[in-house]
């Protein structure tokens, strides 16, 4: 072969490989399959198994009011399962606050952990799931911030991803 027909096939490489590198640093979609479209599927499932999850909660918990209440009168007092009408009910008694510290490099579970831990949600995994959300994704700000167990999800993941409210 001769030098310049090899020569210009290197120089073709080069730039293919270039423009591959600037589409994936800027995160341009030119028709290669993206990790973003596995992250919702992977979202998705989690969010069908936190919903299995917190039906069996339920079922246990009902089936655990029901035996103490057997040799007792029944009353008609329905306890909803909602995470806000749970936390209104019990705000004014038992509002607990604590100071999160969000680090360069953290992940949504271990924020989500260190949350439940401090008494602020009552499951880690529903935080997690939001935070995984792509309106949340890859926020998280840098910083110290003053939660307290009356917010909602909605609320402390805005926070602390700096979203407006």
């Amino acid at each position: 072969m001769n030098k310049s027909a090899i020569r210009a096939f290197g120089i073709a490489l080069f730039l293919v490989g270039a423009l591959l590198a600037l589409a994936a640093r800027f995160d341009l979609n030119i028709g290669l399959p993206t990790k973003a479209s596995t992250n919702t599927e992977h979202v998705e499932e989690l969010q069908k198994k936190l919903e299995q999850a917190n039906k069996e909660i339920a079922l246990l918990k009902e089936q655990a009011k029901q035996a103490p209440k057997e040799n007792t009168p029944k009353t008609d007092t329905p306890k909803t399962t909602t995470k806000d009408n749970h936390k209104s009910a019990d705000a004014p008694a038992k509002d607990t606050t604590m100071s999160l510290q969000i680090y360069s490099g953290i992940t949504p579970y271990i924020v989500a952990q260190k949350l439940e831990d401090g008494g602020i949600i009552e499951n880690s995994v529903e935080m997690e799931l939001l935070l995984a959300n792509p309106k949340y994704a890859r926020s998280l700000q840098i910083g110290s911030y003053e939660v307290n167990s009356s917010m909602s999800l909605e609320e402390i993941a805005k926070l602390i991803t700096g979203k407006k409210q």
